[in-house]
Parts: structure tokens; sequence; C-alpha cells
């Protein structure tokens, strides 16, 4: 493409130890996968030969090229790291370099075609030979893929009729990179074996849809079909390549292995990383080679019938009336009410109350260790009370949350699926709870009805949830707060019931004025936000109970809304439409919903404005246009930009002191959370954020420490004195404020930068 139109294109090169030295001071995370981490050094490469224009851009959702694949998302890390670079090195614009990052949709080559015309017209490049370049570039495409293919079939081929045997390298495109690979298709073949890349033989498998996971990645809808050929041919075995730190292998690991297995084929999986001694992966390729003939020996004796899937259990309309419904805990303010809400619907859910160190064991159990926490939390809380005898597995059904995003929440069905048949109940009914059709049961719909009363549950949940934790703190009778919150959850629960628009109404404004009214100490503390992955930011048991640290330690934790990642996730459509190639009917509707949302807690923005303790919530609207000067708005999976949002919304309402809770490779997080401190530091002197990473191996005593650290700059910027009184949450604005001298500054930058 970029040959046709005149420029002359300079390559990175290969992938080495000393070009991840060239970057390595500049990565933001050290939990970040290898690859990613080379970029830095690639980019750093490129400035150093005098490189004016360096373009790396951001592609959400590759060509779809499997039309029964649920969707075609791209990883997370590979979508949304061109921006960690532009705000982590500084090197491009000390050096002059125009650094070209769009968003670009990929996958549609008309609209591709526009956008590339939009980018690259401040180089003077007109449409005209943007898509005399773009029909090209595509003819090119197709035709390289085409010749992967035919040599696939043409090896494949070859090996049926010598009787050879060849092994399918299923690696990420970044693993034909020797620098990543380390030669490992090299000791293949010197073990007389051909090497085949999955893309090469892919069209030539059938995948027996629905599968047990979603597949969301275009990459992975290849990596199934080209092990479902594999199964079917003698002389093919199959190695699957991953990365350390890639938890979406936790997803693709597990159902490969399905696949095969059922074929009664042998399945070998191998972690690539910056460690180049392969003498383990030599071992296990040996063993491969061993155990596939051994296998045909025994074949030969006795034939194998293949094991077809097991069949999914389904909540039917009949288990209504007689099955319990397991849900697990997220955030108790706002599921207790939810459980109302399903309640209501006839629907005989049990909210599970906590999730306890057994629980978090039942999840290391069941789930692949390589997938991320909050999965391993929900996934054991259902399985513990599974096996605590207090329900009749023929009569009990759990349910769990399905996005249908880019994030692996989408795949923790999947992974619930496979943990509930292994622990001994396969006729439970795994219920998926989703607006986006992914998966349906006759028993169970998400109704309009349900809908409503579900968005009013979450609205009262973040209102008692900002007013508790504003006044409990200060509270003048020890306990006042909790009481006075434990008598307006009551109350809430019997307004769901009762469902009036003016009683929800009358609900809002009563508990808002009688918490503004509340007797508080005339004190001033520290205020400190909490942000980070959904489910460890809310759930106690998933963060340590910070919220409890934080005002044992003399602080006033803040937290943010739940309803705000809905509007979030309404307006990644608006943007879908705006940049790459989403539709206006998608764009209008999200419009409409995100007006809907915000209109039904517009009168709880109203009485918090009233008040004196409170703030209103901003409008997504806002929140986008804020985030939108640091990184792009194109960041969808996960918390995306609204993370990044997020932070900045509560530097400027005067907290400057933010937790960034996330979970041990949450990949999304890597970029929007850690990756955009430096740029948040850069741009508010008086930010003072601390990333604190949760796992089941997490040292509290680290999480504590880090913690800590932070406060004790948040108590010096703030200088509170006992005789002050309360102020209001616009004068905290101006009181935490107070930069930083620039020594002590730059000390804390330091620190905060030290990954443990």
């Amino acid at each position: 493409f970029f040959t046709r139109l005149g420029f002359r294109v300079v390559l990175s090169p290969v992938s080495s130890r000393a070009v991840y030295e060239l970057g390595s001071d500049t990565i933001p995370s050290e939990s970040a996968c290898y690859p990613a981490k080379l970029v830095h050094g690639h980019i750093e490469w490129l400035i150093r030969q005098g490189l004016k224009t360096i373009f790396y851009p951001s592609v959400i959702f590759e060509r779809k090229e499997q039309e029964q694949a649920n969707n075609c998302f791209n990883c997370p890390i590979v979508i949304s790291y061109p921006d960690v670079i532009r705000n982590n090195m500084d090197r491009l614009q000390e050096a002059g370099v125009r650094y070209i990052n769009p968003f670009l949709p990929y996958g549609n080559r008309e609209r591709l075609t526009v956008r590339m015309a939009e980018e690259l017209k401040p180089l003077g490049i007109g449409k005209r030979e943007v898509r005399a370049a773009m029909a090209a570039a595509w003819a090119e495409d197709e035709a390289f893929k085409a010749d992967i293919r035919a040599q696939g079939e043409a090896v494949t081929e070859l090996l049926k009729q010598s009787g050879r045997k060849g092994i399918v390298l299923a690696g990420r495109p970044y693993h034909l990179d020797p620098g990543i690979n380390h030669g490992i298709h090299q000791f293949i073949r010197s073990c007389g074996l051909a090497v085949l890349t999955e893309d090469s033989v892919s069209h030539l498998g059938q995948v027996q849809r629905p599968l047990r996971v979603v597949d969301q990645w275009m990459f992975h809808s290849r990596l199934y079909a080209a092990a479902e050929y594999v199964a079917t041919q003698p002389q093919l075995e199959l190695i699957q390549l991953n990365s350390f730190g890639c938890g979406l292998d936790a997803i693709t690991t597990e159902q490969v292995q399905e696949l095969l297995s059922r074929q009664g084929r042998l399945y070998t999986a191998i972690k690539i990383d910056e460690i180049s001694n392969l003498g383990a992966a030599r071992i296990r390729i040996r063993t491969l080679i061993a155990a596939a003939r051994e296998r045909e020996l025994r074949r030969e004796q006795q034939e194998f019938i293949p094991v077809p899937p097991p069949p999914r259990a389904i909540f039917t309309e009949a288990m209504r009336e007689s099955h319990t419904i397991l849900a697990p805990q997220m955030s108790p303010i706002h599921f207790e009410l939810l459980e109302t809400v399903f309640q209501l619907q006839g629907l005989r859910l049990v909210l599970l109350p906590e999730a306890d160190r057994g629980a978090i064991d039942e999840g290391v159990r069941y789930v692949n260790n390589d997938a991320c926490y909050p999965s391993l939390i929900v996934i054991g809380q259902l399985i513990q009370a599974l096996k605590s005898g207090n329900y009749d597995p023929d009569k009990t059904s759990v349910i769990i949350t399905q996005t249908g995003g880019g994030c692996r929440a989408t795949n923790y069905i999947a992974l619930l699926r496979t943990a509930v048949r292994e622990a001994g109940f396969p006729q439970v009914p795994v219920i998926s709870a989703n607006v986006s059709g992914l998966e349906e049961h006759p028993g169970f719909t998400m109704g309009k009805s349900l809908l409503k009363t579900a968005v009013r549950a979450v609205i009262y949940g973040d209102v008692l949830m900002k007013v508790l934790h504003r006044v409990r703190p200060y509270e003048k009778f020890p306990g006042s707060a909790d009481q006075l919150f434990r008598r307006w959850v009551e109350k809430c629960r019997a307004q769901l019931i009762e469902g009036s628009s003016q009683g929800f109404k009358a609900t809002l404004r009563g508990m808002i004025r009688e918490f503004d009214r509340l007797e508080m100490l005339e004190i001033s503390k520290p205020r400190v936000g909490i942000v980070g992955e959904i489910l460890v930011k809310y759930h106690p048991d998933a963060n340590n109970h910070v919220i409890r640290l934080l005002e044992e330690e003399g602080c006033e934790a803040v937290i943010p809304g739940m309803l705000e990642f809905f509007t979030y996730s309404l307006f990644d459509q608006i943007y879908n439409h705006k940049v790459l190639d989403g539709t206006r009917k998608n764009a209008r509707n999200a419009r409409f919903f995100i007006w809907y949302l915000e209109s039904v807690r517009r009168v709880a923005d109203k009485e918090l404005r009233n008040s004196k303790h409170f703030a209103p919530v901003p409008s997504i609207y806002h929140l986008a246009d804020k985030a939108s000067e640091v990184l792009s708005l194109g960041h969808h999976t996960g918390e995306g930009w609204f993370l990044t949002a997020e932070m900045i919304e509560l530097i400027e309402d005067g907290v400057p002191n933010i937790v960034c809770v996330q979970p041990f490779g949450c990949l999304p997080n890597h970029v929007t959370g850690k990756g955009m401190l430096r740029a948040l530091r850069d741009r508010y002197p008086e930010a003072n954020i601390v990333a604190v990473d949760y796992d089941p191996g997490a040292s509290e005593v680290n999480q504590l420490n880090r913690i800590k650290l932070m406060l004790g700059i948040a108590r010096r910027q703030l200088h509170p004195t006992e005789s002050a009184p309360m102020p209001s949450s616009h004068e905290l604005t101006a009181a935490t404020r107070s930069p930083l001298h620039a020594a002590e500054n730059m000390a804390v930058g330091k620190a905060m930068h030290i990954e443990l």
C-alpha cells in the first residue's frame, strides 16, 4: 500500500534481546506479554534510523474469515498498544517523529479506504491515490493468503503420499519472528517433520459450532479450524505456541485440546517468551513424536470411536418453578438489589454472599490458572455452593453475565461449564445473562420489564454507594452511617417491588437528603478513588477489602458508579459508526439508550447537585471528551478508555489519590490502566496513582505497602488540621490540588513506577 503511494518503507528488524533492550526503560507494565515489550525496542530502532514518520495503527476487528464464527476481534494488546507507545516514549516527540496511530476498520475495504485517505491527507495524499493503492494492496493480500493455502494443501498431500509426518505449529502471526519463536520450527524440521502454519490448513477444517467457547478473536477461529482438520489427518500433529501473560490462551488451549482429544489425538502447548533456552520445549516435542508413534500402534490393534461433545444442559420453562438459580457476587450493594429484581420475575435466584478463601481455592482447582482472577472468583463461588450440599443439583442452575465483547469475560461461561461438569454436576444448567443474543434459554429472558427494573436497582446501588462512602468516614456517631444505609437498602427493595416511577424518584430524593443531614465531624481526610477492572473494583473479597483499609487508615474512599460502565459500552457504538464501520442504526440506538439511562438517573443528579456534601455524576459524553485528550476512544475491550476517563474525572473533582485495582494479566489494564499512568502524571502533577495487581498468589503485604506509600503522599498533599470544617466536594477540589515540590514529585514518580 505505502510503496504504491511512493513512500520508502522501512521495517524494523527481527526481534532480539538487543532490540528489547533498546526500549526496555519505557515499558509501563512488566506483566505485559513479551511481544508487547518488544514493540518499545522496535520503535526506538526506527527512530535511530532517522525516520520521521512511523505508522502503527490500531485494529479492533480483523476480516471475518468464517461466517459462522461469533466475532472477529483482535487481541486486546494488539488493538491498543499503539497508544501505550505514544504516551510512554518521549523519544517520538524529541526526535520530531510524525506518529500515525489511528483506529482503522481493517475488515471493511471501502471504509478502510476512506479512513486511510483521512489519515494521509496531511501528507498530501489524495483520495484517488489512496483508492488505487488500496485496490493493489487488497489484491496482493488475497494473493498472498491464497498462496499460503495452496502451499498448505500441497504439503499435506505430499505427506499423505509419502507417509511422512508434519507438525502444524499454531502460533500467532508474531510467532513467525525468529526473536520470538527462538527457532523452534527449525528444531522440528531437524526431527524430520514438515512444519505448517495454522493459516495454511485452517480453510480445510470444518468447525462444528456451537463450540463450548465463544470464538471472539479471528485468530482463534482459524486455530479451532486448524485443530479440527489436524484431528482428522493421521499424518499431522498440532503444537500450539502461546506467550507468558497471554490470558486469552486460557480459553483457546482448553478448546483446542478438547477438539483434538475427541478424536483421540494428542495436544501440546508450549509457552514462548524472552527465555531463549528451549531445552524443555525440545523434550516436549520429542515426547509428542514418540507418543504419536505409540498411538498409531495402538490404533492398528483397536478402532478408535470419536467422542462427541457433551450435551449442554438448558434452562427450560419448566425449571422456572422448580430450580434455584445461584448467582455469584460482584458488588454487594448493587447485587443485593438486583437479587430482588430477578425474584420479581418469578425466578428463585439466590445471590451468593461472599467469596472466601475456600471459594478462591475451588476456582484455582477447576479453572485454567492463566485465566484472570475475576473468573477464578465467580466460578469458585458457584462450585463451592454446588459442593456445599445446601442445594439439590437436580433442581439447581447457575447464572453468569456474558458481555459479547473482546474481553475474556465473554468466555467466563465456557470456563464455568467445564468447571461445573468436572466438579461432578453435568446436569446443572449454566445460564447466560446477556442482551446480545449470544445464548438463549427458554426459561430465562432479559425482557424489557426486567431490564427497566434492573436499571433502577443499579441507580439505587450507585447512589447508596456514593452517599455511604462520602459520609461514613466523618460520622459523628460510629455506626450511624451503616445503620442509615441498611434502612435505605430495605426501602429501595420495597420500592422495586412496588414499582412506580414516582416512588422511585421519591426514594432517591429521600435517601440523598437524609444522608446529607447525617451528623458528621468537622474534619478533613484524604480522598482516595478506586478504579479498575469492574469485579475487582466492587467486590470486597477480590480487592482484599480495600475500602475498609482506606477508612481504617483515615481516608475517604470514592468509587465511581456502575451505570457509567454501561453507558460507556453504548458510547462505543457511536465511535464505531464515526471512525470505524459501525452502522448508523446502532449509533442511533446507542444515543437513545444513553439518553434513557441518564434520564432515569436525572432526579438523583439534581438532588446530588443541590446537596451540601455530594456531587452529581457526569455524562458519558463529558467523560469521553476528557479521555480523548489522553488516548483514543477506540479502546473498547474491558474497561477500555472508560478506565482512564474515571481517573481523569476523579483528579479534576478533587480526588488526586487513586488506587487502580486490576487482576494480574488483565490485558486491557496494561494499556488503559498502567499504560496511561505516565501520561496522567504529566498532565496532572498532583496525581498520586498506584496500580495494584490482585490474583490468588498475590502478596497482601506487597499490596498493602504500595497502597500505604500512596497514602503517605496523599497526607502530605492535604495537610489535614483538626479544626478545619468538613469541606464540600467542590471545596475539596482546591484543597487537594496543591502540587508537590518538584524534587519530591520526581521521587514520587520513581516510586510509583516500581514494579514489585
